[in-house]
């Protein structure tokens, strides 16, 4: 009786493993291809440029770069992560005060910090910094989470610090994304949802707020609310947004061949570039790429689920959730439907400090995902909240 027991025991940590193996190799087609297409997408900005390859060959530099640091992340394992928590979360906060006080001052905010060669943005470390701040401790007080200070308080308290010094950027739309991160993983691991909404409304005051004091952020919901009174200044940008992809259609005019990309959409190869993709490739380029994120969060979502470990399951779910709800958000801006934040395209948007710490999560679900798999531990039910 015990041999069989021990043989389906075997038999389910196999299964288990090849789920999560099979959720991996997805998850890596879908970050491949949307990589290749914003490296496709960033050729066809550069025709007719001066330097028709000065964005995809930055890009593949950083590229190779993110590359290397997905190896490193994928060989670590997740529970080394626990130990350099303290070191990251006041690394991170270090770095972030620094760009505020002695970054450069690019588009009316200090959002970038310069050291020597390097220029990345310190927001990009607080995304992964929450997340791992997050999963730390909601996992190690599991049995806690109904609690208002273990529960709620103290670990709401850490994702405050890095909101907080995000805004003062000011970066409204980094600050909403982890705040809305931090609040679904806290509500995975069992926190009260009526903390988490009245978190969410005195957050979502306070920034609205903070916008209508703000000229710029102020002029960006105003343009949006009325864009077509507007178009000449503040929405101009969203405006031709809006006609490349009514220009697209349902196949688009062909790569290579859009209009908006001469000067008439500012940032097209930041920001905006999926307004350009959706203008070449029309509707079915546009439901690729959704597909292609929505096969990434499912696999994701997949590979936490079958872990065993807590700290690596909240781990994959919030890595997951973060560059999924990024992707969603730049797509509603790029659409319409909500304000400018200035959010990047993950995986394709030009630009070094996303693509390499983005590329360092997915090495980090990577090695999630091959080393703890198998039947989950057994958790009284009276102390197992949501997914934990």
């Amino acid at each position: 009786m015990n041999t069989q027991a021990k043989e389906h025991r075997f038999a389910a940590i196999d299964a288990e493993e090849v789920r999560s193996m099979a959720a991996a190799t997805v998850l890596v087609a879908c970050v491949l291809f949307l990589v290749g297409l914003g490296i496709l997408a960033l050729v066809s900005i550069g025709m007719g440029q001066a330097n028709p390859f000065h964005y995809p060959l930055r890009q593949s530099l950083f590229l190779l770069t993110g590359g290397v640091v997905a190896v490193f992340t994928a060989r670590v394992p997740a529970s080394w992560w626990k130990t350099l928590l303290p070191w990251i979360f006041l690394s991170t906060v270090v770095l972030l005060l620094m760009a505020r006080l002695v970054g450069p001052k690019i588009n009316g905010a200090h959002r970038w910090l310069i050291l020597g060669p390097i220029s990345f943005q310190p927001s990009e470390l607080g995304k992964l910094t929450v997340v791992l701040w997050l999963s730390c401790w909601l996992s190690h007080h599991r049995r806690h989470t109904r609690e208002f200070l273990r529960g709620f308080f103290y670990p709401f308290f850490g994702v405050a610090i890095i909101c907080l010094l995000v805004l003062i950027g000011p970066d409204f739309g980094t600050t909403a994304l982890i705040g809305g991160v931090g609040l679904i993983l806290m509500f995975i691991a069992g926190t009260r949802i009526g903390y988490l909404l009245c978190t969410l409304v005195v957050g979502a005051a306070a920034l609205g707020v903070l916008a209508l004091h703000d000229p710029v952020r102020l002029s960006r919901i105003t343009s949006f609310l009325h864009p077509e009174k507007y178009q000449n200044n503040e929405s101009y940008q969203l405006m031709n947004s809006l006609h490349a992809f009514m220009e697209g259609g349902g196949t688009g005019v062909g790569v290579g061949r859009s209009l908006q990309k001469f000067s008439y959409l500012p940032e097209a190869h930041t920001d905006f570039i999926m307004s350009i993709i959706a203008e070449e490739t029309g509707a079915l380029g546009s439901l690729v790429i959704l597909g292609l994120f929505l096969g990434f969060f499912v696999s994701g979502m997949t590979i936490g689920w079958r872990c065993t470990d807590p700290f690596d399951r909240l781990l994959a779910y919030g890595i997951t959730m973060s560059i999924t709800l990024q992707a969603l958000m730049n797509i509603a801006v790029v659409t319409a439907s909500m304000p400018t934040k200035g959010l990047p395209l993950p995986f394709i948007s030009h630009g070094g400090s996303n693509l390499v710490f983005m590329l360092a999560m997915v090495g980090m679900l990577l090695r999630i995902a091959g080393g703890n798999t198998g039947p989950k531990s057994a958790v009284p039910a009276k102390d197992s909240r949501h997914w934990l």
